[in-house]
């Protein structure tokens, strides 16, 4: 079903959007068969999930629709829910900690870093040993000794305290990163492993251009970092905003030439890309950049396909990790998963 005709049947059974959907017996005879072509998801899940865990109604067709447009399967719905505010400040006693709960985990090699365990996602699986194992061991194998590497969504600094560490004492990391409370962390561990030499922050964020953009983000989410550009759309509903310094890396100082660039900019990937072609073009680092489909949809406009397609005509060729291994070809990113490519120079480009 298209998104115009299901949003014609959703307006239908809310009426003024005062109605609720129990009121109404077609809503409860045709809402099971309600989704979007290609999508699992159905109106009914959307239904049913904010009467569990939220003790009420959706608001509007507008915001069932919303819902739909955005997600695949009921457990991206799910987890979108129970990251909520509302949901948390409902439930206190579910999830893993409600409050700030600072503490520093000492890395392989004896780094430490700070990191929060209320941040769910980060964080916590940082403490538990467990964050990005295939990620982090192609990091470890590919950054050298004296390398001038870049940083782009450095978040709690997980990566930038990591490569300071592997490009050493005549090397630099930029890392850039524009949410305040993980920029703030960064700065402890920088400190804590007295690497003011060898990482140089940017509290800003990354995209095409410089300037001043909004930023939206979740307060209380599990992915505490999780914050992504605020497109022509607006925010997500729950998403409070604030407005935070942008560059593109094609305009910032950084020491060149650049061996190495990791890129996890919540959905604006291929607008970090953008700003960075002639960065691209005449330094040839090795990148690894996140790829998650429904953030590249809502904020860089584009598919994971048109971002390693953007790339590629750089002169790279896209791989993606599978286990300790890098494989060619374009990964394949579905639903709510996330794939990491790695794009590496084309010999001869």
């Amino acid at each position: 079903m298209s998104a115009a005709i299901l949003a014609g049947h959703l307006r239908r059974l809310f009426g003024n959007g005062r109605e609720t959907l129990a009121s109404s017996l077609f809503a409860k005879l045709v809402l099971g068969r309600l989704r979007l072509r290609g999508h699992d998801l159905t109106a009914q899940h959307v239904v049913w999930a904010y009467r569990l865990l939220l003790g009420r109604e959706p608001e509007s067709a507008t915001v069932v629709l919303e819902k739909l447009r955005r997600w695949r399967t009921a457990r991206e719905l799910l987890l979108e829910i129970m990251t909520s505010e509302e949901f948390r400040l409902g439930h206190p006693d579910v999830g893993y900690l409600s409050e700030p709960n600072v503490v520093i985990k000492e890395l392989d090699g004896g780094l430490r870093l700070f990191v929060d365990l209320c941040d769910y996602f980060v964080g916590a699986q940082i403490v538990k040993g467990v964050y990005e194992p295939d990620e982090t061991a192609f990091v470890r194998r590919t950054v050298r000794s004296g390398q001038s590497v870049v940083d782009v969504g450095a978040n709690v600094g997980y990566y930038s305290i990591l490569m300071a560490d592997l490009v050493g004492a005549d090397g630099l990391v930029h890392s850039f990163e524009p949410v305040a409370w993980c920029a703030d962390l960064l700065t402890r561990s920088i400190v804590e492993n007295r690497f003011e030499d060898r990482v140089k922050l940017e509290r800003r964020a990354v995209g095409d251009r410089g300037g001043l953009v909004r930023l939206g983000f979740q307060p209380g989410a599990l992915n505490q970092g999780g914050a992504q550009l605020v497109t022509a759309a607006g925010a997500p509903r729950g998403h409070r905003v604030v407005e935070v310094p942008i560059v593109a890396l094609d305009e910032c100082d950084l020491r060149r030439p650049v061996g190495f660039v990791k890129v996890d900019a919540e959905g604006a990937e291929r607008l970090v890309v953008r700003g960075a072609k002639r960065l691209l073009r005449d330094d040839r680092p090795i990148v690894l950049a996140e790829l998650n489909r429904p953030q590249l949809a809502l904020v860089s406009g584009c598919t994971p396909e048109d971002l390693a397609g953007e790339v590629e005509s750089l002169g790279y060729t896209v791989h993606y990790l599978r286990g300790p291994d890098l494989t060619p070809g374009i990964p394949k990113v579905s639903g709510e998963r996330v794939r990491s490519a790695v794009f590496l120079p084309r010999v001869g480009s």
